[in-house]
């Protein structure tokens, strides 16, 4: 049970740090998260791209 809960957060922590990560590529590193292709904000940390680029 540890363990579950142990990935889940692991798991959580690094969409939050590549959320970031995108953010600072797009230059703002002030954002949450960005679209991996055009750079818009996006305010949830499991999008990857925004519905636009979809």
């Amino acid at each position: 049970m540890f363990e579950v809960q142990y990935n889940e957060e692991m798991e959580a922590e690094i969409r939050r740090f590549e959320a970031q990560n995108r953010a600072t590529a797009a230059g703002h590193p002030e954002w949450f998260n960005a679209c991996a292709v055009c750079g818009c904000e996006l305010k949830s940390d499991f999008a990857k791209r925004c519905d636009k680029c979809g």
